[in-house]
């Protein structure tokens, strides 16, 4: 019985060529769309699922506010480990990760590598996450100073295809560290990717018993059965406890009056470890995290195309049915019942979405090195997902099918062996809502891709409140140490470069500002606040062409000036005072001095060091090596270059010169900073173009199945257009009658359209502390693009009836 169904099936589809084409078409299409988009969600919900006691493990995070400026920050202090596994039953693991030492350069023979993903860790890492040991014992590998793990393609790197057990590297000529252990490369799918991982006893800080110091990931694994919300209930403890004590020790004032003075509030909380990736967008992050409402949005389009391709089946079936009807008619009469009919329509829908299946199969494999170039990603398609692939293209067939089968099964045989359109024209209010539906969600697509593509033009079009043209920034300075103001001093000597700074931190690289409390003395008492800091040398404001509010900038011919800070105006109104230029800012340094003053002398302009996703946050800054500090050094690892820009390569020829004056060995490392900070919103950047693409693949099928309706539309007027042609009509007439009712439908999808892309794009909006208003004009444009989409599709089909023969017209039936 089924196989005379397929058989039935395969013929139609073999007699029928342009509709079974167009059918397989925009199915084949839809499929590989939806697979594609499916891969890519399925890999961002996957993240960091592969540790041994995922369920179980969570990361702790710090949330706070001082004084109306709030804080979350991903690291927490390094004695919190030790005091959960004491204090808390519930806790069975606890480890820690730290950025270790920076981004040392390391040595062995003649190899040397400026490393980026150097990170420290306790010896118990390995016991929370997986780490594949390839040499080396995992128990021992991280239990001493001066141990170090390595990857195994940073193994290769170094030893090629030596054994590295035992070896030794050297981190910026200062220290030895020992190879210990070499492990598999962390998977795309961790939330966090080192090359190297030291020993946390290597380092003095992982001794610290400072409980507002935070340098630390702090990972815990709560035994079975925990409920980790009460378990959250009682880190409040931690505070009162730990870090309450030690600010009245340092700041000479109890946290109560703290927090009356300040506002201030402290906590901890848990993170689950699953959550991290798509949930977590804090301070002190380890890397970029990726986004869920972005997660959800690409889902929701997988969603909306898997639809439309299942309208645009049933369109095109429904626009076949007078071809049909009569088939219905006679097996009706020689005695077939109406499910039968249904089953042999679904069997031809299923025929048809496999095959439709089997093409995507084909087309994804083709394009999936394209769409991971496309998107930056490393997706992989298995064979183990051909079954789900087979079955859901069963289910979408069933769904496809659904509708044409039932329709085209309830024709009377009477009615349609008498030729007569009445059973045929039903169904028309269903198939206008669906394309208008199809329309809906295209346009929707379009003004999100058009939108999104506004958004981030405008932030990197958008006034930064500093000059970012023709710099170039060469990093990790601090290699070369004292001798940093000789290499400028040379640098200067080039005709080619007009000035040159030093500093520790540049806009953009956000993890390079610290942050700590600052207090000044009021009539109403000491204001305190959270600052990020940074340090500068002289030339810092020249040559950002940072501007003054208040005040001056540093300067030499001041010697004070070691002993001054600049805010910027987020700064001053955070203590909510016009004019602090003269005041005493009150500085905690960490030492048993609780606090030191230091003298205001002016006030920046308000400039985005971090993303426009961010609101400009309270800032200051300090001179290079200022005396409040005890021996800080003089250099930071960023050197910012202002060139000319023409001959740039005679620039970085001799620029490249100079350094290795300096730096012996070690490379260049360099970056123009307009580049650096379109970096920052590559994520951006890679939505906008996934949205792009898969909104062009949503309007060819809603095309398809327009062109569907159109035929249809078509087929039923033929005898009217073949009697208004003969009393008269134009061609343009006819063609203005038969576009109407079509162009109709989408206009009622734009009416539709604008307040669903309001909803939906204004959430994505929020993302951003500074964004584009949602201006009518992208809607317009999406609009007027479907409408000339739509009379393009159906242009053929009405031109052609408009023109037919009216003689062949009146004969039709």
């Amino acid at each position: 019985m089924f196989d005379t169904d397929i058989k039935i099936a395969l013929r139609n589809l073999v007699r029928h060529k342009l509709f079974s084409g167009l059918n397989i078409l925009g199915l084949a299409v839809g499929l590989t769309a939806v697979t594609l988009i499916l891969l890519y969600v399925r890999d961002e919900l996957s993240f960091d699922r592969q540790h041994p006691h995922a369920d179980r493990t969570y990361r702790i995070w710090v949330e706070g506010a001082l004084g109306g400026n709030e804080f979350s920050m991903a690291i927490t202090a390094a004695p919190m480990a030790a005091a959960l596994l004491a204090d808390y039953p519930e806790v069975e693991m606890v480890t820690r990760l730290s950025g270790g030492g920076g981004f040392p350069v390391i040595r062995y023979d003649d190899k040397v590598f400026s490393e980026e993903r150097w990170a420290s860790a306790d010896s118990t890492f390995s016991d929370i996450f997986l780490l594949s040991y390839l040499l080396g014992d995992p128990k021992t590998a991280l239990t001493k100073p001066n141990q170090v793990v390595l990857t195994e393609s940073t193994a290769r790197r170094y030893f090629a295809n030596e054994n590295p057990i035992g070896k030794l590297l050297n981190a910026d000529r200062n220290t030895d560290f020992m190879v210990t252990g070499v492990i598999e490369d962390f998977p795309r799918t961790n939330h966090f990717h080192v090359d190297f991982l030291a020993s946390a006893v290597s380092y003095e800080r992982s001794e610290s018993q400072q409980w507002i110091n935070h340098n630390f990931y702090t990972y815990l694994v709560l035994r079975e059965g925990t409920d980790p919300d009460e378990f959250e209930a009682k880190l409040p403890e931690m505070v009162t406890k730990y870090v309450g004590p030690e600010i009245e020790q340092a700041m000479g004032v109890s946290w109560d009056k703290i927090q009356e003075e300040g506002g201030a509030a402290f906590g901890y909380h848990l993170q689950p470890l699953t959550d991290i990736h798509l949930h977590s967008h804090l301070d002190e992050e380890i890397e970029a995290n990726g986004s869920a409402t972005t997660i959800s949005i690409f889902g929701m389009i997988a969603l909306f195309i898997l639809v439309l391709a299942i309208i645009n089946y049933m369109n095109l079936a429904t626009a076949r049915s007078g071809k049909r009807a009569k088939e219905v008619g006679v097996r009706k009469t020689l005695g077939s019942h109406q499910g039968a009919l249904v089953r042999q329509f679904l069997a031809e829908s299923v025929v048809f979405t496999v095959i439709a299946a089997m093409i995507a199969v084909v087309l994804i494999k083709l394009s999936l090195p394209w769409f991971n170039d496309f998107v930056g990603l490393q997706l992989g398609f298995s064979l183990a997902i051909l079954p789900i692939l087979l079955g859901a293209s069963i289910v979408v067939g069933l769904l496809a099918g659904s509708y044409p089968a039932f329709f085209l099964s309830s024709f009377d045989p009477a009615e349609v062996l008498r030729r007569s359109k009445t059973a045929m024209g039903k169904g028309s209010k269903l198939r206008s809502g669906l394309v208008i539906f199809q329309f809906t969600v295209s346009i929707v697509l379009f003004s999100g891709a058009l939108l999104v593509k506004r958004q981030l033009d405008y932030m990197q079009n958008k006034p930064l409140g500093f000059d970012k043209s023709d710099l170039l920034v060469v990093e990790k300075t601090d290699d070369i140490g004292a001798d940093i103001q000789a290499f400028m001093n040379q640098l200067r000597a080039n005709p080619r470069i007009k000035q040159v700074s030093n500093s520790t931190a540049i806009p953009g690289r956000v993890d390079e500002y610290g942050s700590s409390v600052f207090a000044i003395a009021t009539d109403s008492g000491r204001e305190m606040r959270l600052l990020n800091v940074s340090f500068v040398d002289f030339q810092f404001a020249e040559v950002y062409g940072i501007t003054m509010a208040k005040g001056r900038f540093f300067d030499p011919d001041f010697s004070t000036d070691s002993n001054a800070v600049i805010l910027n105006q987020a700064a001053a109104r955070t203590y909510g005072i016009e004019d602090p230029v003269g005041m005493d800012l009150q500085v905690f340094t960490g030492r048993n001095t609780p606090m030191v003053e230091m003298r205001i002398i002016g006030v920046m302009d308000d400039y985005h060091f971090e993303t426009l996703h961010q609101d400009i946050r309270p800032m200051m800054v300090f001179p290079m090596g200022a005396s409040v500090w005890g021996g800080r050094r003089n250099f930071g690892k960023f050197v910012t270059v202002k060139v000319e820009p023409q001959e740039i390569g005679a620039t970085l020829s001799s620029l490249e010169s100079i350094w290795k004056g300096f730096a012996d060995d070690q490379t260049l490392e360099y970056v123009f900073l307009d580049d650096d900070l379109d970096a920052l919103y590559a994520t951006d950047a890679r939505t906008q173009s996934i949205m792009s693409l898969f909104t062009v693949l949503a309007i060819f099928i809603a095309s398809l199945g327009l062109l569907g309706l159109a035929a249809f539309a078509a087929e039923q007027r033929t005898k009217e257009v073949g009697i208004r042609k003969v009393l008269g009509a134009t061609v343009a007439q006819i063609f203005v009658i038969l576009s109407r009712d079509i162009l109709t439908l989408v206009l009622v999808a734009v009416g539709l359209a604008l307040p669903a892309s309001y909803l939906l794009l204004s959430r994505w909006l929020e993302d951003f502390a500074y964004r584009i208003s949602y201006s009518p004009s992208s809607f317009a444009v999406a609009g007027f693009a479907a409408l000339v989409v739509a009379l393009a599709t159906i242009s053929y089909q009405v031109l052609r009836a408009s023109v037919a023969d009216p003689v062949n017209s009146l004969r039709y039936e």
